[in-house]
């Protein structure tokens, strides 16, 4: 059972399939932890996507960490490639270019951002989600996450990194 963010409680507890469901750019966000809660120390967002999603370059006003779930992802760091698969953590540095690219068929991620902002600029870019069946997913409205960008100090810097064949959709 889930708290509405508005309730400051001692203890945030969300079971799985709850939360506040979002579709960002084909991604499926589901907000287990917002940042209004904790002051906005730390927001956390489980992330499910399909294979061929990429961001684009990007920098963060955050520190990103992602703990993968399910799948495997590839990382561009900061001019560098670093594979990541189930169990790995990856934590990147508040503006330290990086992209990311969903190589299985499926992945499921942990997103965790200090401060506990980064949920918001999803929140602003994306629409909520009514089912999570990837289907059904609205297209990537570019021109919203552009202007949520912009609001939460998301720079984006280039498109995606990596071989054209394997980018399928792009965020940012």
């Amino acid at each position: 059972m889930s708290t509405p963010a508005s309730v400051k409680t001692a203890v945030h507890a969300v079971a799985p399939l709850e939360g506040d469901a979002i579709w960002f750019n084909g991604a499926l966000q589901n907000v287990k932890l917002p940042g209004a809660w904790s002051d906005d120390a730390l927001s956390v967002v489980e992330v499910s996507s399909t294979a061929g999603r990429a961001t684009g370059l990007h920098a963060d006003p955050s520190h990103e960490t992602f703990y993968v779930l399910e799948g495997e992802l590839l990382f561009h760091l900061d001019g560098t490639e670093h594979r990541a698969q189930a169990g790995d953590t990856v934590a990147i540095r508040r503006g330290v270019p990086h992209a990311f690219l969903i190589v299985s068929d499926t992945a499921r991620f942990l997103v965790v951002d200090a401060p506990g902002t980064q949920e918001r600029f999803f929140r602003a870019g994306g629409e909520p989600a009514l089912d999570r069946d990837f289907t059904t997913a609205p297209p990537p409205d570019h021109e919203r996450t552009v202007a949520a960008a912009r609001r939460y100090g998301v720079e984006f810097l280039g498109p995606p990194p990596f071989a054209p064949e394997s980018v399928r959709q792009t965020s940012g």
